[in-house]
């Protein structure tokens, strides 16, 4: 059986809160044949996170897909699972046979509709972004991936400046190898 409705949003002005269901939200919510007990499942998109970077004269883009919770709230099974095959569509960072190394793979080449040019994408996956509060100014703790950070370091991560996976600097250096046909998998757990 689908769940009741339960986001609400709160206003920083009169500090009320209020339900926060669209229109459609509802409407798939109440549509008996969209019920998730026939295995459907409706996630919002919480934020995209998208940069053009530059390494000396290679130009390329960082994308990723991150899942905000608040309040400490965690993931449901079914978010856990759609999120771990979302995560798993969108990478481009493969192991090779012989190194498992995060930082390697290969880039695909996109077309970037701003520049009308092919541009190296960097996709780094999903991730789940977790306040203890409503955002970093009122947390007393932030998770990324289930490891806790400071705000400075999720600047960093959505600025690409940190490897959004194992939290080091990103390395922007082109990797020349072959991919494997092993995905690297974040554990979804947060």
């Amino acid at each position: 059986m689908t769940r009741p409705f339960n986001q609400t949003s709160h206003c920083p002005n009169c500090k009320t809160w209020t339900t926060s269901e669209t229109l459609f939200g509802r409407w798939i919510r109440n549509n008996p044949e969209l019920d998730s007990g026939d295995g459907f499942c409706v996630i919002d998109q919480d934020y995209w996170v998208h940069r053009f970077k530059v390494d000396g004269s290679r130009a390329f883009q960082c994308l990723m897909l991150v899942e905000i919770k608040t309040n400490s709230a965690e993931l449901t099974a079914a978010q856990r699972d759609t999120l771990h095959v979302i995560n798993q569509l969108m990478r481009n960072r493969r192991s090779t046979p012989t190194k498992n190394d995060p930082q390697c793979g290969n880039s695909l080449k996109v077309v970037s509709s701003f520049s009308g040019e092919k541009v190296e994408l960097r996709a780094y996956g999903m991730h789940v972004l977790r306040f203890s509060g409503l955002g970093p100014d009122d947390s007393k703790e932030i998770w990324w991936n289930k490891k806790s950070i400071t705000v400075e370091q999720l600047t960093a991560l959505l600025r690409f400046d940190l490897d959004p996976d194992s939290l080091r600097p990103i390395d922007l250096r082109n990797h020349h190898m072959t991919a494997g046909n092993q995905v690297l998998e974040l554990r979804l757990e947060a």
